[in-house]
């Protein structure tokens, strides 16, 4: 129990010192702003040149591709994580794409993942599962969870079912701070997903509740 409890308070230690002084990672969920695939077919192969820029440039962690439509016509849209400062920043890194500048797309949603530090990219059916601790929960009670179900999180990522990990922080109502994560796993649809959460000890015991999207197929960047 040591060691595990060992493991978790590195991990939140590293956390909390990268966090103070460095970007972190924020999913970005795009939808369309319009109607006419026309404008989008022909905006891009400008579009991928751009984005494909801030691949290149390393601030693109991870992306997802699924299936859309726009008015009937299948279309491919993206989920994406940008390194950034804060949400503003993550917005203001988008605003010259030109599928955004021309208001062919809008941002759905935005939300601070915290940092990467697991990845593995196998093409299948992603699904975000994002934990979050409930109230009331004893410090050391949760201490001694999130080490065991941190080795599960690196035991997942090296049998090939979890292909991203994100950490991030979670402040509870006593004031208290703890590590939270966001995995995505590999699954055929969100209950998949969700029985797949089960085998994490937080989950069990009903310490942590789980949120479940579909990101789509992740996608092997270069750079």
């Amino acid at each position: 129990m040591k060691k595990l409890m060992t493991i978790a308070t590195v991990i939140f230690a590293s956390l909390s010192v990268s966090t103070a002084v460095s970007a972190a990672d924020y999913g970005v969920e795009l939808a369309w702003n319009t109607n006419d695939a026309n404008d989008v077919l022909a905006t891009m192969s400008e579009q991928r040149a751009a984005f494909g820029q801030l691949v290149n440039n390393g601030e693109i962690k991870d992306m997802f591709v699924f299936d859309s439509s726009i008015d009937g016509k299948p279309m491919k849209l993206i989920r994406f994580v940008i390194d950034a400062t804060d949400e503003a920043n993550a917005k203001t890194k988008l605003a010259n794409l030109p599928l955004y500048k021309k208001e062919l797309v809008k941002i759905n949603n935005v939300r601070l993942l915290g940092n990467k530090w697991l990845d593995n990219t196998p093409v299948h059916k992603n699904y975000g599962v994002t934990f979050t601790w409930r109230e009331g929960i004893d410090a050391l009670e949760m201490d001694r969870v999130l080490g065991v179900d941190l080795q599960r999180v690196i035991g997942l990522n090296q049998a090939g079912l979890i292909t991203s990990s994100y950490l991030n922080t979670q402040m509870l109502a006593d004031g208290v701070e703890r590590p939270i994560y966001n995995v995505s796993f590999l699954a055929t649809d969100a209950q998949h997903a969700r029985e797949l959460s089960k085998q994490f000890e937080a989950v069990n015991l009903g310490y942590a509740t789980v949120e479940v999207i579909y990101l789509g197929h992740k996608v092997q960047l270069t750079q």
